[in-house]
């Protein structure tokens, strides 16, 4: 019975592929690619995984029905589970009756991205291969999670802002306060940096008055904001089971910085492979080593085209590991938490490339680049 309620959502996918390719915006093996994609909702809870193995799914699946049904009274829950349903609620599909629906949903905004960023954005080569094959992508987006809607108001902010359409990046990094805060203060950082290094903006210009500013700004509160971001480690390493007595603080700037530069590497590659107790977690680490080696590929092609493309989004990446790598113990959340953000470096750097370069990724290497 269940089935029968998720079958109009996977047609409402393939629908959309076979429009995209009868519209000439993707190609026809794109097109069966994306096709067998929309089933992947089917191949993981209750297939690969117990749907108990990621509860939260049951928050957004209980709000997004309540919320389709017109009931508000849905009891109480986190302000962030709440604005992500109801975002989730708005996606043009027409069941939601089980962990599978939101899957769907999910993946019904996965497909639309990557048709968008095809047909758009000029996303092809490496990069186009990637965003198709990356696991982290394809299990988070077919799953009743809000790591879909992070993504997209992430992705879409940050190529806005590439394009200078600066309000629109704005606009579209806004729900990310009401999501994931956090993310949306990486993304101001990100805005910040790519000014920076962006010749002709009003950042640039200024950019040695600027930067002292921000710096003195900061300079009062640091201790505050290392008391704060130590909070959240605590909370977070004994929520992972970890013994609080035997925890060990950031007592001071230098611990901070310390860690920093030890976490970014870290949270980038957790769980290493002698570090690993579960099948699960070993394939976690085989791919965190698979991506090392995509990524310095990667940047190192760049690089080649352009170094300050590179330098600007190596910078971006670094900050956002060092970050999360602070606070974040356990290894399935790392994985979680980090996929986005690997998702628009590689994405972005492409983009960019394309767009000042006229530079455009292929699978065989050319002369003058990749």
């Amino acid at each position: 019975m269940e089935l029968f309620f998720d079958l109009p959502n996977l047609l409402g996918i393939l629908l959309v592929v076979l429009i995209s390719f009868r519209l000439g915006l993707i190609t026809s093996g794109l097109a069966i690619f994306l096709g067998l994609l929309a089933f992947t909702p089917f191949l993981l809870n209750g297939f690969l995984f117990p749907t108990t193995y990621m509860p939260d799914q049951f928050k957004y699946l209980h709000i997004v029905q309540s919320l389709r049904a017109g009931d508000l009274s849905h009891g109480p829950t986190s302000q962030t589970v709440e604005w992500a349903s109801w975002f989730l609620a708005l996606v043009p599909l027409p069941f939601v009756e089980t962990i599978h629906s939101l899957g769907f949903y999910n993946r019904f905004i996965a497909t639309l991205l990557v048709i968008w960023l095809y047909s758009s954005k000029s996303l092809r080569g490496w990069p186009l291969l990637f965003v198709l094959f990356y696991p982290d992508f394809l299990i988070y987006s077919s799953l009743a999670l809000r790591d879909t809607l992070i993504l997209l108001f992430m992705l879409t902010s940050v190529l806005f802002l590439i394009e200078n359409r600066k309000l629109l990046a704005v606009i579209c990094s806004l729900p990310l306060l009401a999501i994931k805060f956090q993310n949306f203060i990486l993304i101001l950082v990100f805005f910040v940096i790519y000014l920076s290094f962006t010749k002709g903006s009003l950042f640039y210009k200024f950019r040695y008055l600027f930067l002292p500013i921000i710096v003195a700004g900061i300079a009062p509160f640091i201790m505050n904001i290392i008391k704060l971001l130590d909070y959240y480690r605590r909370a977070m390493f004994i929520e992972d089971g970890g013994d609080s007595d035997i925890y060990v603080g950031i007592q001071s700037l230098g611990d901070f910085l310390l860690l920093s530069v030890q976490s970014a590497p870290y949270f980038l590659l957790k769980p290493f492979p002698w570090e690993v107790d579960s099948f699960l977690q070993l394939t976690q680490s085989l791919e965190n080593i698979c991506l090392l080696f995509f990524l310095f590929f990667n940047f190192r092609h760049v690089a080649r085209v352009d170094k300050l493309i590179a330098l600007k989004w190596g910078l971006f990446l670094f900050l956002a590991m060092a970050m999360y790598g602070l606070v974040v113990f356990n290894f399935g959340t790392a994985v979680r938490y980090k996929f986005p953000f690997i998702f628009i470096v590689v994405v972005g750097m492409a983009y960019e490339l394309y767009l000042k370069k006229g530079f455009i990724f292929s699978i065989k290497p050319k002369k003058q680049g990749f």
